[in-house]
């Protein structure tokens, strides 16, 4: 699996992308390519193209849930789609996943995206609080079953698992339904309790230590290899995960194989 970062509240020297306080990846993995996330505006689309990356063949939209940093892009990727296809250039049909209640945002909740764009015939779209997988390797993980109802407000929130030969990867939008949630719920949906990496956001609220303290602990006793904490995840909580973790930088433009 090949996973590029389109987008990332932080940027590189060696690329020269936008960055934005938002979040997209495109995931490669055999003939299918999953777009997880559109970020906030069009610069995913624009990284996509200095990147060389192909956005009209992509086969599925992975929304992780309802906040405008993870969904306010779609409408400007369907304005570049129907405008390829004007042109008479044939673009696929686009599979969109994503839980249920996406739009169904916390009334005091500033990110809240009151409503998806109107969808053209270019997308189908796949609600489903379930597991499902999208390739024979990808998975996405539906609701997330979570133990402390007053910590975790937000039921669209979902992830995405790569199975791999030697773990589970675990890609997140923001981790709001809790990392350590999230974590055990792909362990259970894939029957495989061997976490490789975690990449994507890791909100963590007001009690910050103790939080990343919780957090920390758990993935080293999961053995986990490493890291790669983004977009929501500030500094001081990824200095904080490295005692426990090995810790990597992520940017716009970063590109992964596992």
């Amino acid at each position: 699996m090949q996973l590029t970062v389109l987008v990332d509240n932080n940027s590189n020297v060696a690329h020269f992308l936008c960055a934005e306080p938002a979040l997209s990846f495109c995931i490669e993995d055999g003939y299918r390519k999953i777009l997880f996330d559109c970020g906030y505006s069009d610069a995913f689309i624009k990284n996509a193209y200095q990147l060389g990356i192909d956005l009209s063949d992509v086969t599925d939209i992975v929304l992780s849930h309802g906040h405008i940093d993870h969904t306010g892009g779609l409408g400007r990727l369907q304005s570049l789609y129907l405008k390829i296809s004007r042109v008479g250039f044939p673009i696929c049909v686009k599979r969109i996943t994503a839980h249920p209640n996406i739009m169904h945002q916390l009334e005091d909740d500033s990110l809240a995206n009151k409503s998806l764009p109107q969808l053209c015939d270019l997308f189908e779209t796949s609600f489903t609080a379930h597991p499902r997988y999208l390739t024979d390797n990808i998975l996405f993980l539906g609701e997330i079953p979570v133990t402390d109802k007053t910590r975790y407000r937000h039921r669209d929130d979902s992830s995405l698992v790569y199975t791999s030969e030697s773990g589970l990867v675990i890609i997140s939008g923001c981790s709001h339904s809790g990392l350590i949630n999230i974590a055990e719920y792909a362990k259970k949906v894939a029957n495989d309790n061997r976490i490789r990496a975690i990449i994507g956001g890791i909100y963590i609220g007001n009690n910050h230590e103790n939080d990343i303290k919780e957090i920390g602990e758990y993935l080293r006793n999961e053995n986990v290899e490493c890291i790669y904490p983004c977009h929501c995840c500030d500094l001081d909580t990824k200095l904080l995960l490295s005692r426990y973790v090995p810790v990597k930088d992520v940017y716009s433009g970063l590109a992964i194989t596992f």
